[in-house]
């Protein structure tokens, strides 16, 4: 079952990451008036304004996020870069930069959930399934056909959590020789150069980031590496400084965000079609399963349950240090986003995908920490039962794209609902400049 399970889910990334290519280059994108119709423009302004080398600067030094109406829009940084880099290959084709910056993205998803769940389980036919399920997830598939911020936050959240991951379960070498030292000095800066290159996309994204950030600085100190802990913070630094002001500058606009009663859906509403048309029944199963799995574990196992004689801090202490803090950061940040959500009334889908990117760094780190989970996974049944999601994935993945909406020919981004990322491969050709894939009530789909 492990060969055949690693069979299908290689196969599966393959074909999925070819797909997305072949919808990169043959088909209509999809186009609206409102977001991503002024990322396009402000990435086009901004590229005729810079040199190629000043865009890659900008892109890999710190310096200040753009600031697009209100938000953090870190992401036309890379849409510049990939501009002008496909001006130089191919002049003429700058939507088909921007889809290649897109996949980028999405091979970065791919490869970074491949390795964070190999690093997890130890198990390559379970770490190539989830990596698959992660890409195929009508929310990452979909919304990578779009020229869209959240590109970049789906990359940036998997890829922050799993090089913090790495960074805090490097056992401390046994020689405290200045060589070793300084080694591990320039490795743990340059992960945090990574972890800042991709940094915090969106408004939005900051707590994830910050917290992530400080539970790596304070496992470092509790574990007793101090230098290491001192170069991951200074090289962080470096990059927290210039974004604080356009940070703090689209809170107004945030808060805004938050009471805006025209895009309210209750919750017996947006739970169901978050579940299948933005994180997609099977991720949505699989994160829920082991995130319940890894929380009981770490309950059970904890500081807090065993060696009633330590004192307060000395468990507290425990439960910070290293790799348990980062896997307790996530579970706040769980907590905080799903809050949010409950609390916000300005409720689309997109404000899922948080959640989904805390949940799954919580879930692999969790496994990591648990021998007996790790067990429990490599059994057949749960092979089997990981290939069934991989099948269930594809079945939505593929309904998606080439039924719902007879075929593309209804598909409409509506103003006021629960958004359909993951649109049709095919779509009604546009009449005219002016026209755009949108609607209003009603809308095209909303025919008997």
């Amino acid at each position: 079952m492990r060969a055949v399970l690693l069979t299908a889910g290689i196969a599966s990334l393959v074909a999925v990451l070819a797909l997305r290519l072949y919808a990169a280059a043959r088909t209509i994108p999809i186009r609206t008036p409102w977001d991503d119709s002024t990322i396009r423009r402000a990435a086009r302004t901004e590229g005729q304004q810079e040199t190629l080398a000043a865009a890659v600067a900008r892109l890999t030094l710190p310096n200040p996020p753009p600031v697009l109406e209100g938000r953090l829009d870190a992401y036309q940084r890379w849409l510049v870069v990939g501009l002008k880099l496909g001006r130089r290959i191919s002049p003429g084709h700058g939507e088909l930069d921007f889809q290649a910056v897109n996949v980028l993205l999405l091979g970065l998803q791919g490869l970074t959930l491949a390795l964070f769940g190999y690093w997890a389980t130890r198990d390559g036919s379970l770490a190539s399934a989830f990596a698959f399920l992660w890409i195929s997830a009508p929310v990452v598939f979909g919304i990578n056909r779009w020229i869209l911020t959240e590109n970049l936050v789906l990359a940036a959240g998997p890829i922050v959590s799993f090089l913090a991951a790495c960074l805090l379960d490097r056992e401390v070498a046994a020689g405290p020789g200045s060589r070793s030292l300084g080694a591990r000095a320039v490795a743990a800066g340059s992960l945090a150069y990574v972890m800042n290159l991709f940094g915090v996309a969106r408004e939005y994204s900051a707590p994830h980031f910050l917290v992530i950030v400080g539970s790596t600085v304070l496992g470092l100190v509790l574990q007793r590496r101090g230098p290491e802990a001192a170069a991951f913070a200074s090289v962080t630094a470096c990059f927290v400084a210039p974004f604080a002001a356009p940070l703090a500058a689209t809170l107004p606009s945030t808060m805004e965000k938050t009471g805006q009663d025209e895009f309210f859906h209750p919750l017996r509403e947006w739970l169901p079609h978050v579940s299948i048309h933005t994180v997609g029944p099977a991720l949505a199963v699989a994160l829920i399963v082991l995130a319940a799995a890894v929380v009981h574990e770490s309950i059970a196992g904890s500081g807090w349950s065993r060696d009633g004689g330590a004192t307060l801090f000395a468990r507290l202490r425990r439960e910070l240090t290293g790799l348990r803090g980062l896997y307790w950061g996530h579970l706040i940040l769980l907590a905080f986003y799903l809050g949010t959500i409950v609390w916000l009334r300005n409720r689309v889908s997109r404000v899922a995908i948080m959640p989904m990117i805390t949940a799954t760094g919580l879930a692999l780190i969790g496994i990591r920490l648990s021998p007996r989970i790790r067990g429990a996974l490599s059994t057949t049944p749960a092979r089997m039962a990981a290939l069934a999601l991989v099948a269930a994935s594809w079945s939505v993945l593929l309904y998606q794209l080439l039924v719902a909406f007879q075929g593309g020919k209804t598909y409409a981004h509506a103003a006021y609902r629960l958004e359909y990322y993951n649109h049709p491969l095919r779509l009604r050709p546009l009449e005219s400049p002016d026209d755009s894939y949108v609607c209003f009530d009603p809308c095209p789909y909303d025919g008997p």
